[in-house]
């Protein structure tokens, strides 16, 4: 395990990250603020649109919005529907969903438009590359109006596409995601009807801003995620986080990460349309004074067995409760696919990949893939049969490759691989499909390098892992978060436990968690005669905020035995002793 310490360390670890993430102005990171924002109007088609938008709310026109099928497409689209809500409460506004986790203008909902008397079709996070079916619309009448972000390959003729990503917007934010460029839109809207009702919405807009990894290091979209954070104003978003954190005052970015957004995701994956559209009207208080009669149950502590009662629940706790067990069921799905595919994977070359029967778990072919990844610990990539094509998902390893999506498209042998560069859609033509496993023997794992803020030989810092927790809120975009390093660690062969595939190291009072670790690690540590073992160990820091006293943890990205040997045993204080 190589690694290499970035910088150097100046005595302040949280100075020291900052350092060497060069951040030029601390001071508006720290305090980011609006005053240098983008002029929503310098954004190409920015005024027609809402000209556009505002022609057909006065004459009544029937507008609907199209929902893009993840955390930014619903926040997006629930920026937009809430801000046309409140300037025009009888609007015939209405929104239309996608039944699978397809983008833009998919057959289905062109069919559903073609049936229905809508004017104006707004489609928020998606369509900017949909040109036949924008042509479409357009020919039956329809205008159409895209607000997005994503990379634009060929400009449809007709159409109001706003776009951050064209070239020819002027001093353009490109970090802007969908619900960013949702914000810019009803900032402009602001603007022309001398309102300020934009800002109320900015707790969806950090949602989609973080659901979609955009870099929140950047002034405008941290001071946009920040002040959404701290003034939550959407009833599903507050609950959610008030369940998972309890005190929502002290919410950092992240913690969105690991708690609505992935409630969403799982929605928009594996839910109903009867669940989606649920979301959906409690993300936007569709039905807000609506009420449902829920059975619970409670376990009797006396008898032990369970209790039954009823209890009426609102909007917003109906939804997030149906959220939790869609969350539970797409959990169960991924169970059931990786079983499938444990003995029937190609792993024969540096990049994994398996081939699901059917499209059935079509929508999560990521999750899958990504826990395939911590399994084999190389690339993986999903895919399934679909008329013709393999599609599905590609995770990568960046031990193996610094960019798995990159390797995809040079082989010329993929219709695309489009995401980020470790997480993305692939589509491979069946004719090419042999040929690209062939490829994939080929891949050699480069030598990797663990970067880390602080690598300390022989000692633990507790104290740096908790101030590091202690400013999560710090952490985003292009200021990840750090690793420390901690060679030389002699560790109690009896204080390592392992439970299912998460394995625990304690040490001076830190706890080393390892979560999907490596098949037969556990064994080749501690079948052994030594009382004591000496570790290396690289990973994030962590707290855990149980009871009285707060317990550092780093939480691996990996360790291993270290060979050299060992001089003298620790001494065994209260602090070694497991808490």
């Amino acid at each position: 395990m190589k690694i290499k310490q970035i910088g150097t360390y100046n005595g302040d670890i949280i100075s020291t990250i900052l350092e060497n993430r060069q951040i030029e102005d601390l001071d508006l990171f720290l305090n980011p603020s609006n005053e240098n924002e983008l002029d929503a109007f310098k954004l190409h088609n920015m005024a027609h649109a809402a000209e556009v938008l505002l022609a057909h709310l006065m004459i009544g026109n029937t507008v609907a919005i199209l929902v893009d099928p993840d955390a930014d497409g619903f926040s997006s689209s629930s920026i937009i529907y809430q801000y046309i809500k409140k300037i025009a409460p009888e609007s015939n506004l209405i929104y239309l969903l996608h039944d699978s986790k397809a983008h833009g203008l998919t057959e289905k909902i062109l069919e559903q438009i073609a049936d229905s008397s809508i004017d104006l079709v707004l489609i928020p996070d998606a369509a900017s590359n949909d040109k036949e079916e924008i042509s479409r619309l357009y020919h039956m009448g329809l205008d159409v109006i895209v607000i997005d972000h994503h990379e634009v390959e060929e400009l449809p003729p007709v159409g109001i596409i706003v776009n951050n990503q064209l070239a020819w917007n002027e001093d353009t934010n490109k970090n802007l995601v969908g619900a960013g460029m949702a914000i810019k839109f009803c900032q402009a809207l602001d603007s022309m009807l001398n309102f300020n009702y934009a800002d109320e919405f900015f707790d969806l807009a950090a949602m989609g801003q973080i659901g979609d990894s955009s870099d929140i290091s950047e002034n405008e979209v941290r001071y946009m995620v920040f002040k959404g954070i701290r003034t939550l104003n959407n009833p599903l978003i507050q609950l959610a986080l008030e369940d998972r954190f309890g005190d929502v005052t002290n919410i950092a970015p992240k913690d969105l990460s690991f708690s609505i957004i992935p409630l969403i995701n799982s929605v928009v994956r594996v839910g109903t349309m009867e669940e989606k559209d649920l979301l959906f009207r409690a993300l936007n208080k569709i039905g807000a004074d609506e009420t449902f009669l829920v059975t619970k149950k409670k376990k009797n502590k006396t008898t032990g067995k369970f209790d039954f009662y009823e209890v009426n629940q609102n909007i917003y706790e109906y939804a997030y409760d149906m959220c939790k067990k869609v969350k539970s069921r797409q959990d169960t799905m991924v169970k059931k696919a990786m079983a499938k595919l444990e003995t029937d994977i190609n792993n024969e070359g540096g990049i994994a990949i398996g081939v699901l029967p059917t499209s059935d778990e079509g929508s999560i072919t990521g999750l899958v893939a990504n826990k395939l990844v911590s399994k084999l610990q190389k690339p993986v990539l999903l895919v399934y049969n679909l008329k013709g094509k393999y599609v599905g998902s590609g995770r990568g390893y960046e031990k193996v490759l610094p960019s798995l999506k990159d390797w995809c498209n040079e082989t010329g042998l993929v219709e695309f691989a489009q995401g980020h560069a470790n997480a993305f859609g692939i589509s491979i033509f069946e004719k090419d499909f042999e040929a690209f496993k062939e490829k994939t023997k080929e891949v050699i794992p480069e030598e990797f390098v663990y970067e880390v803020d602080l690598h300390l030989e022989g000692k633990v810092d507790k104290q740096a892992i908790l101030d590091v927790e202690d400013n999560k809120y710090l952490f985003g975009g292009k200021v990840h978060e750090p690793l420390f390093a901690f060679t030389g660690i002699k560790v109690r062969k009896d204080f390592i436990e392992q439970r299912g595939s998460m394995l625990t190291f304690y040490d001076s009072g830190v706890k080393f968690v390892m979560y999907g670790a490596p098949a037969g690690l556990f064994e080749s540590l501690t079948y052994n005669f030594d009382k004591y073992i000496t570790m290396d160990f690289v990973g994030r820091p962590s707290k855990d905020t149980y009871g009285a006293k707060e317990k550092p943890i780093l939480v691996l990205s990996d360790c291993e035995r270290n060979e050299k040997p060992n001089i003298e045993e620790p001494v065994v204080t209260a602090e070694t002793i497991v808490f």
